[in-house]
């Protein structure tokens, strides 16, 4: 069948998969999505054998968008090479339904090779449109599978391998689950309001985080929050190329830490980057730079041994920083902030960069900051603000410095505005 191309067509609830080995099973979701008023809209990925059900959007169409021919990949009996190929037509054809505003959710079941389907549509479709998979892969590390996508996991416990009353009761669990998101998604999954601002925190900067939360929210800010534990920092790097954010507090940049010395929540090389790529106005108080962030203490790599460390919780152990570490981290920071089209400052709390980072604690280390601070400064143009407070990060008057720096800023971007 054809890709359906009916413009007032209502959104549908995508299901993309294998056909040839789970047909039976997404029959079934089929028939359930319907039964709940739904239109549904099933993508065949499958290559080798016959399709267990019809299909909206065949595998021929789906090889053709990704570049491939169908007969040819099955000939070819090549799976490292034809999964690849369908995911990509996938993506393509995902995409295309997305920008036509036919998808209210999409829906997702079965092993590996499905979840890997998956992975590629929850890449494609935006924050706010439902997204689900229903898999014996929902436990373990599933960062490969939904990245910092807003996705519900189901875990099938059973095989996805032929209907039966345990995986059907799953099944129609997930179901229920998904029509009602869909049914709510409609304001969700538009951007949020001009008046959002991305705030990252973490639990040794969440005091800081309070603060400023609250101070923000009384000029009618509506404050979106970033876990900075790798995904968050991604996340906020996301919504702001999306559009969803209008300006940034950058409270705990410790994903760069993690980043530059080897820690396990690193948020990548583009972090600090959207921002200043879209010139929005932000304000850098660089929490938790003395921090890298490891798993159980057992598995913190033998390089590292010898290293000052404390135990977050049994399954959270922090490294502290050293003076060279944090002397890389201010050229890193340094580098993305020079680079800005919009307005920047940072702000330095001279009394610590963390809840352990405190006279007394097991982090405080005066060189190792100092090094950090004026490294920085000297690597930052001379247009972006520097502001030296002599406090500690989580007190109100390295809060108050930054949130009032940056008020002035989108009271100034605003004057910009009204003026042209």
């Amino acid at each position: 069948m054809t890709q359906p191309r009916v413009s007032d067509a209502s959104p549908a609830i995508v299901v993309a998969g294998t056909l040839d080995t789970k047909g039976a099973e997404i029959a079934f979701v089929r028939r359930e999505f319907e039964r709940r008023g739904h239109r549904v809209i099933v993508i065949d990925c499958g290559i080798l054998g016959e399709p267990g059900t019809a299909a909206t959007i065949g595998r021929a169409a789906v090889a053709k968008a990704g570049g491939g021919d169908i007969t040819a990949m099955r000939a070819a009996h090549d799976r490292a090479d034809a999964i690849p190929t369908m995911i990509r037509g996938l993506e393509a054809l995902l995409t295309e339904l997305r920008d036509q505003g036919q998808v209210a959710g999409y829906f997702g079941l079965g092993g590996g090779t499905n979840a890997a389907l998956a992975s590629a549509a929850f890449h494609v479709l935006p924050f706010g449109v439902p997204k689900m998979l229903v898999s014996t892969v929902a436990c373990g590390n599933t960062r490969p599978f939904i990245g910092m996508k807003d996705v519900v996991l189901i875990h099938s416990v059973v095989d996805i391998l032929g209907l039966n009353p345990f995986l059907e009761g799953v099944l129609v669990q997930a179901i229920t689950g998904l029509s009602a998101m869909a049914g709510a998604a409609s304001a969700a999954s538009r951007p949020a309001a001009g008046t959002s601002l991305g705030m990252t925190t973490f639990g040794s900067t969440t005091e800081g985080a309070m603060i400023a939360h609250e101070a923000l929210t009384r000029h009618g800010l509506d404050i979106l929050s970033f876990h900075a534990r790798g995904i968050g920092g991604e996340a906020m790097e996301a919504f702001i190329r999306e559009g969803r954010i209008r300006a940034v507090l950058d409270l705990t940049t410790t994903e760069i830490a993690d980043e530059l010395v080897g820690g396990i929540c690193s948020a990548g090389p583009d972090r600090l980057s959207a921002a200043g790529e879209r010139g929005l106005p932000q304000v850098v108080l660089p929490g938790a730079i003395d921090i890298v962030n490891f798993g159980p203490r057992p598995t913190v790599p033998e390089r590292f041994r010898g290293r000052t460390m404390t135990a977050h919780t049994p399954q959270a152990t922090l490294m502290r920083t050293t003076v060279d570490e944090n002397v890389a981290i201010a050229a890193f920071i340094a580098e993305k902030l020079n680079r800005a089209r919009g307005p920047a400052a940072v702000v330095l709390p001279l009394r610590g960069f963390s809840a352990y980072d405190i006279e007394g604690g097991p982090f405080f280390d005066p060189a190792a900051d100092a090094a950090f601070c004026d490294s920085l400064t000297g690597k930052l143009d001379r247009h972006i603000p520097v502001a030296r407070v002599d406090a500690h990060i989580n007190q109100h008057a390295v809060i108050d410095r930054a949130t009032a720096l940056l008020i002035d800023m989108l009271s100034d971007s605003t004057r910009k505005v009204e003026a042209s």
